[in-house]
């Protein structure tokens, strides 16, 4: 990979290229940031990031509002080698079709129009450029918390890790959760979004023998805490140290460990009973 050296952060009001997605009809409003020093021959990340509520709309450019800048705050951030995806919600819809108010259930809320498109973007982009298919990551604030969620909960298979902030999702999903890393994040006071629905999202994929979640709560704060989550360079590092290929060989050394073991005690039962056979057989003779 070319190294670029910088000085001074990106203005990502300048770094990131509008463009529109088209499908029977639909239009989706998004940008895109590539790296300048991309590489035909590399290999790169795949972030997702959703906005909120207030930045819903056509202008395609209110989505950068809050939140991205911070990440690039940090001339030496692992984002900057990273393709970014920024799409914008319109404004009369949702990236989950939900109130905001309480946990949904998947099985009463079809996917919105807007996460499918998401998904078909993230096809293009797979197609066009040299994506990493093992490090696609997704992460949101407010309403994008819980488009972070959905997505994670709809298509986990197809992302590394997630990042959902001040957010809410379906906790009947916890079972499928608890095998993708999770970092996610509230204010104990915020009065948009109650932080008992992350509590709860996390408490249930622990209950599901959950280990690869974590949940920091800001005591005190109210909704908007993406800044202090996103400035904290340890959640961007953690987030880009993540992999699908990781999880992948570690289940294959279970399964081989499993199978191992399964063999193992098929071949101590066929010997035991050989050796029972045997001493039936024994017994059995006559002497002469």
């Amino acid at each position: 990979m070319l190294n670029v050296k910088r000085t001074i952060p990106y203005n990502i009001n300048e770094v990131f290229e509008a463009r529109s997605y088209e499908s029977m009809g639909y239009t989706m409003n998004y940008r895109l940031y590539v790296p300048k020093n991309y590489d035909c021959g590399e290999m790169y990340p795949l972030v997702i990031f959703l906005h909120g509520s207030e930045e819903r709309g056509d202008d395609n450019c209110a989505q950068l509002k809050n939140g991205l800048q911070v990440m690039f705050d940090d001339v030496t951030s692992p984002i900057y080698d990273s393709i970014v995806l920024v799409p914008q919600c319109p404004k009369q819809s949702q990236w989950v079709l939900t109130s905001w108010k309480e946990n949904c259930s998947i099985c009463d809320v079809p996917e919105s129009r807007e996460a499918e498109a998401i998904c078909e973007i993230m096809d293009e982009l797979c197609g066009f450029y040299n994506v990493d298919r093992d490090r696609v990551y997704v992460t949101g604030i407010s309403m994008g918390g819980f488009g972070t969620w959905d997505l994670l909960s709809r298509h986990g298979a197809r992302f590394a890790a997630g990042m959902p902030i001040c957010g809410g999702g379906d906790t009947s999903y916890a079972r499928l959760l608890k095998r993708i890393p999770i970092r996610t994040f509230h204010g104990s006071a915020d009065d948009c979004v109650p932080a008992a629905l992350t509590r709860a999202m996390y408490a249930s994929i622990r209950r599901e023998g959950g280990e690869m979640i974590s949940y920091t709560e800001f005591d005190g704060a109210g909704h908007a805490i993406w800044d202090d989550v996103y400035a904290d360079r340890e959640n961007i590092d953690w987030l880009f140290s993540q992999s699908r290929l990781e999880r992948r060989l570690k289940a294959e050394r279970a399964g081989k460990i499993k199978k191992a073991a399964l063999i193992g005690g098929i071949g101590a039962a066929i010997s035991a009973a050989l050796v029972i056979a045997g001493v039936k057989k024994a017994k059995g003779k006559k002497r002469k």
